[in-house]
């Protein structure tokens, strides 16, 4: 997983909020209704973010021209782009449409349907790292972490295969500080890694049959969930899994996985 996409879920495609006003001259605000069940996460809170403003009685040109913007990616991040580049200009302008005609303050409030969609479903696993495989290890530079990503028996053993990971699957990621020297710089063990200190955060995500029910096609990750997990194992429920289930969308022929072909590599050799 990228935990560096773990910030606030950038998105336009969101819950509805009420009953549809008739369609607009560019667009059909039923039809956009239909679409709206998705990144609820940025922009239906009780403040909207800077990055995630209120839509609702927004002007219909605005949020066409920004969603176009993004599925062309003149306009760039990363969530926002795989979510946009899903949309045919149609349901831009639908989308547009139903949000230009909601009343201005209606989306504050989150539904229990969505609440539903932001928790994931999965806990840390009770044995780990017993029955993992470490896969790859990872430097980062800029916050001097050190990121150890596993998977458990299941996903290994379909990636020898040269599989998609099927349900069933598990990969955690173990984000620690790196252990400095003196002179405050990353401290490196024998193999040329960083060393590490103590556990920061764990990043996790599972594949289980089902879990994929009641997420929006634009989000949905087949039957994956993420969870982000404090140094104790603890969920962080502060964390909606909707951030991942953007982020990770575009990879959908590599088990939603970034590091699929790593993990691929690992399970080939001997």
């Amino acid at each position: 997983m990228r935990s560096s996409h773990l910030i606030g879920l950038v998105g336009v495609l969101l819950i509805s909020l009420g009953v549809p006003t008739a369609a607009s001259a560019a667009g059909d605000a039923a039809a956009g209704q239909g679409k709206s069940l998705a990144c609820q996460t940025c922009h239906v809170s009780p403040a909207g973010a800077p990055g995630a403003p209120h839509l609702a009685g927004q002007r219909d040109a605005y949020i066409a021209k920004q969603l176009k913007a993004f599925k062309a990616g003149d306009r760039k991040d990363p969530m926002m782009n795989a979510i946009a580049a899903q949309l045919s200009d149609a349901d831009i302008d639908n989308l547009a449409a139903y949000w230009s005609g909601q009343p201005p303050g209606s989306d504050t409030t989150v539904s229990s349907a969505v609440a539903a969609i932001k928790k994931s479903h999965m806990t840390f696993p009770r044995s780990f790292p017993k029955g993992f495989t470490l896969y790859l290890t990872a430097n980062d530079a800029k916050e001097n972490v050190v990121s150890k990503t596993y998977v458990n028996t299941v996903g290994l053993q379909a990636a020898r295969a040269h599989k998609q990971l099927p349900d069933g699957s598990m990969i955690v990621v173990v984000k620690s500080a790196a252990r400095l020297g003196p002179d405050k710089k990353p401290v490196l063990d024998k193999d040329g890694s960083w060393a590490t200190d103590k556990v920061v955060a764990y990043v996790g995500m599972e594949a289980h049959a089902g879990w994929g029910a009641g997420v929006p096609e634009l989000l949905r990750n087949a039957n994956w969930n993420y969870a982000v997990f404090t140094p104790e194992k603890a969920p962080k429920a502060d964390v909606p899994q909707t951030i991942c289930l953007a982020c990770h969308k575009p990879k959908a022929s590599e088990s939603y996985l970034f590091s699929f072909k790593e993990l691929v590599e690992k399970a080939g050799k001997k």
